[in-house]
């Protein structure tokens, strides 16, 4: 069997051995930061035995004898210094930079945050909301445009007879998108109260009610009427306008 080059030697340990007395020594490095130090020292060593038969190959010319292993040696014993020096960094050191990639983090998520409340700024909103009085009992729908610059543009509410939350919930939209569509509107964001609406919208639940799937088909295929739109689900409590409207349409039946 021929002898192993040792750069070959180091790859296949980086490659194939687990290490676990050099894990245990070097606490704070994982399996793949060691494989990467020992190829990078097998890198070192190849360059170096390069050089080693460049000065071979221009000094034979002269009758110079060249001591083959002293560059190699040199080369390794460089890789292990540098080895060494990598594994010593202290824990408090690996503390800092964990501290400050987590703060990088923080920053960079303040930022898209940021970005995100910027962009919205720039569209229109649609609230929409619907109400039952019995569920079923007396029915509104009712929502809110609200332009990018934060004023209420239109309001439109409807009174349903008797009928379902659910579906005064998708009534409040198609008639929020029946309007905004009506006023030209190319980008809108959307914010419903009603979780089984929006998952249903984005296919997350089943519309299971026979008499909720008109609807819903209606509703998407206004949605499909905007250049960009996108649908959110809020809590009640944001949904302060759009609520009120869908009862003021049950109470003066609009």
């Amino acid at each position: 069997m021929p002898k192993p080059v040792l750069a070959e030697l180091l790859r296949f340990i980086a490659a194939n051995e687990q290490l676990p007395r050099t894990l245990q020594r070097y606490s704070g490095y994982d399996r793949d930061t060691l494989g990467k130090l020992i190829d990078a020292a097998a890198d070192r060593i190849e360059e170096a035995e390069k050089a080693r038969e460049g000065a071979a190959s221009g000094a034979g010319s002269k009758g110079i004898k060249v001591r083959k292993q002293t560059d190699v040696e040199k080369a390794a014993a460089r890789s292990a210094t540098e080895l060494d020096e990598a594994m010593e960094l202290s824990k408090a050191e690996r503390d800092q930079r964990r501290r400050e990639r987590a703060a990088q983090a923080q920053r960079e998520a303040a930022q898209a945050a940021a970005a995100e409340v910027e962009e919205r700024a720039k569209r229109t909103r649609l609230y929409t909301d619907g109400a039952a009085r019995g569920n079923p009992g007396p029915a509104g729908a009712g929502a809110v445009i609200v332009s990018p610059d934060g004023h209420i543009v239109a309001k439109v509410g409807k009174f349903l007879g008797e009928s379902t939350n659910n579906v005064a919930e998708y009534m409040g939209l198609i008639l929020g998108l029946r309007r905004a569509k009506a006023m030209g509107i190319k980008e809108l964001e959307v914010f419903a109260d009603s979780e089984l609406l929006v998952k249903q919208l984005a296919g997350d639940y089943a519309v299971k009610a026979e008499h909720l799937r008109p609807l819903h088909d209606e509703a998407q295929q206004l949605l499909k009427g905007f250049s960009w739109i996108q649908v959110r689900h809020i809590p009640r409590e944001e949904n302060g306008q759009a609520d009120a409207m869908s009862n003021r349409a049950i109470d003066e039946r609009l």
